[in-house]
């Protein structure tokens, strides 16, 4: 039975970031982990209500981009049949999710949280770090803090949600009744943070909706560790369907089904695009209009003003454009320099983009990995090869690329001319840093510029010790990023997840009124 009591949820602070210096504990049982995870290949199943079971199609294997030949896992690639069984499971869960009270499915978010800031963590910082080739330092941040802030968080934004209520005029009483959707949720997640592909079926779930649940092929080890966590911490069965594979069976079959209530989606934009065109075409068919939300791909920018300090903006380039080989979501891809400042940092900052160690990131001093597939380090190969064909470009740092035991790209650094140019108006893949100088004077023409001709980006970053500078490009900038971050690098793994606006897509809101003394005995339409 329900509490008799308006409850309080606990006030989330952000989870203690762990190091990894040599000789520590945490240290010690990291590696003791990773050792495990790679002895071998594991089965790595689908997870449909409840049950693990293979998908009935090819056998894919998931390798260390790092050291391809090393097999982590096998999974199945999802058949049309094993995307009706996780149809079918979410909508057979979702009447006893559903009806089930906010704090009892709060509680099994708050309990995933403390069991992965504890004795999950080094399971799932190390799955980060073999399948998707991120340092630990990364994965810490990533699979551990971030995840853990995001459920905490969420949770308490979903309670303040609840608790407001409309005023009530005298005699009457306005409830509203923040309804899950009418069906199920599709979330589709790609492989750069453990942290958003473990959110993305979550926040749905949270608010009382059954998901099907598709990660990349790259993140499914991570994904599989996510999935045994969430059963330890008590959810039911079918509340969360995880299916592996390429996506293309589940999708049709998914965005087809009358149940379809939303898509949660992380990945390529060209994907994102079809995914939406396709429910387009099935939008009669819907017991409702499906509620459709993504994170695309795409790369930020970054501006620096002359005042900017530089060594701040020395930092926030390396950073921004090499941390995770540049494939995290808020990567700098573009960097608009002032003439002075760039001759200021130019030296050091090559030198230090030259010292980056690439390498196997299961050596934890390791700064960067590897690429996370073939054809990302194909693509990047092609973009660093039409660059040294550009005239107007030069190779400033790395340009060097081989795929013989990891998919490895130096992190490079393209310093192109002035004016339009195709290299740097493109969207760069990998750990690729064009930067384009302005001449001081003109800080208004590359305002300009970079409202005007920049792809969308995801994020932005201005730096400037200059306050009227500042308040400008916060101004001018206001559509040319989704999130603009000044005197710091690109957003990290949260972006606007676990606020109130992310949580309340995944509501239908209605409201209760009653009427404690209505009027009887009068049929009268306009009383007197």
């Amino acid at each position: 039975m329900p509490l008799d009591a308006v409850t309080r949820v606990p006030v989330p602070t952000g989870e203690p970031v762990r190091g990894h210096a040599p000789g520590t504990p945490g240290r010690d049982r990291l590696e003791r982990r990773l050792d495990e995870l790679a002895a071998g290949p594991v089965p790595l199943p689908m997870t449909i209500a409840g049950e693990q079971r293979f998908g009935g199609g090819e056998r894919i294997d998931v390798v260390q981009p790092h050291h391809h030949a090393a097999r982590l896992g096998v999974l199945g690639n999802a058949t049309h049949e094993d995307a009706r069984l996780a149809v079918d499971a979410a909508l057979a869960a979702a009447p006893d999710w559903r009806a089930l009270p906010f704090d009892e499915r709060a509680a099994v978010f708050l309990r995933a949280a403390d069991l992965l800031a504890g004795p999950w963590r080094e399971t799932l910082a190390a799955a980060t770090v073999l399948g998707q080739s991120k340092t630990a330092r990364q994965a810490e941040l990533d699979a551990n803090c971030a995840l853990a802030d995001l459920w905490r968080s969420g949770v308490h934004t979903a309670r303040r949600i609840l608790a407001e209520q409309p005023d009530s005029p005298r005699g009457t009483w306005r409830r509203t009744d923040h309804r899950p959707l009418d069906g199920f949720v599709y979330a589709v997640t790609r492989y750069d943070s453990t942290a958003r592909a473990g959110y993305a079926p979550t926040a749905p779930a949270l608010m009382g909706n059954t998901v099907v649940w598709k990660p990349a092929p790259a993140q499914t080890l991570a994904a599989h560790h996510l999935m045994r966590l969430l059963e330890a911490a008590g959810l039911p069965p079918g509340v969360v369907n995880l299916v592996t594979g390429d996506g293309r069976a589940l999708s049709q079959v998914a965005l087809a089904s009358p149940a379809l209530a939303g898509l949660h989606f992380t990945g390529a934009t060209e994907t994102f695009h079809g995914l939406w065109t396709e429910i387009a075409a099935h939008l009669g068919r819907y017991r409702s209009r499906p509620r459709i939300t993504g994170e695309t791909g795409g790369k930020g920018f970054l501006l620096a003003h002359p005042s900017a300090d530089p060594d701040l903006l020395r930092t926030a380039l390396i950073r921004g454009a090499f941390a995770y080989q540049g494939q995290d979501r808020p990567a700098v891809a573009r960097a608009h320099l002032p003439r002075t400042l760039w001759r200021r940092i130019r030296a050091d900052l090559l030198a230090e983009v030259d010292a980056l160690v690439v390498g196997d990131v299961t050596d934890l001093g390791t700064a960067m990995g590897a690429l996370i597939d073939g054809p990302a380090h194909r693509r990047c190969r092609a973009a660093i090869e039409r660059a040294g064909h550009d005239p107007g470009v030069e190779v400033a740092a790395g340009g060097q690329h081989d795929d013989a035991i990891g998919w490895f790209v130096r992190p490079t650094v393209l310093e192109c001319a002035g004016g339009r140019s195709e290299t740097f108006g493109s969207e760069l893949p990998g750990p690729i840093l064009a930067v384009q100088v302005y001449e001081d004077a003109d800080w208004e023409a590359a305002l300009h510029r970079v409202d005007a001709d920049a792809p969308p980006a995801p994020t932005g970053s201005v730096l400037a010790r200059d306050r009227y500078a500042t308040a400008q490009a916060v101004d001018r900038l206001r559509f040319a990023a989704a999130g603009l971050r000044v005197n710091d690098g690109p957003g990290g793994a949260g972006g606007g997840a676990g606020t109130a606006p992310d949580l309340l897509r995944w509501t239908s809101a209605r409201t209760v009124e009653e009427t404690f003394a209505p009027p009887a005995g009068d049929s009268r339409t306009h009383p007197g």
